[in-house]
């Protein structure tokens, strides 16, 4: 953002959808180097992508010893109930609703800050530090957005999945030993 006076409104400023930050989750998964961050993006909402993952090098490099089964032979698939994902997508919608409108409203307090303090260093540093609240608060409002889309789009995929396991199975026919007499 240039430097600017602040006006008023009690808008967010949006980051575009495909440049939003890596979380710190991410950044800390892949250590990333301090300084770096901004040179990764998120993937898509409705992306399984990995935004750091590359390729290995071999498709079974030697010396990889595989994991024992889990004990007690149970599966480790992942298994979700329909609507849970949606479910979810409703609670961040719910979170970002109550982040929002409070986040925004700290412009008024700024400006009056900023008026009463004209002509001091303390009038610059206020405004600065609202324009960097602004921008942090954008990119949570963006994150917490991007969240429950990728869980809507997550919800379709998995349910679209399911039904079409089910209609597939549904069409194998299991032959009778009799049948070729």
């Amino acid at each position: 953002m240039s430097d600017r006076e602040v006006t008023g409104d009690t808008k967010l400023p949006e980051p575009a959808q495909s440049k939003l930050p890596l979380s710190p989750d991410e950044t800390k998964r892949h250590d990333i180097l301090p300084g770096w961050e901004g040179y990764y993006t998120a993937p898509p909402a409705d992306s399984t992508a990995d935004p750091l993952e590359r390729p290995p090098l071999q498709p079974n490099p030697p010396g990889i010893i595989k994991p024992p089964p889990p004990p007690g032979g149970r599966s480790t698939d992942l298994k979700i109930a329909p609507g849970v994902l949606k479910k979810a997508a409703g609670q961040v919608d719910d979170i970002y609703d109550h982040f929002y409108k409070p986040a925004a409203s700290l412009e008024e307090p700024a400006l009056k800050a900023v008026a009463a303090l004209e002509g001091l260093e303390s009038a610059r540093a206020i405004r600065l530090a609202h324009r960097q609240w602004e921008r942090q608060a954008g990119t949570v409002t963006g994150w917490l957005a991007h969240i429950a889309e990728s869980l809507r789009s997550s919800d379709g995929t998995y349910t679209k999945s399911d039904v079409a396991v089910g209609q597939t199975a549904g069409q194998v026919r299991i032959r009778s030993a009799l049948e070729d007499y």
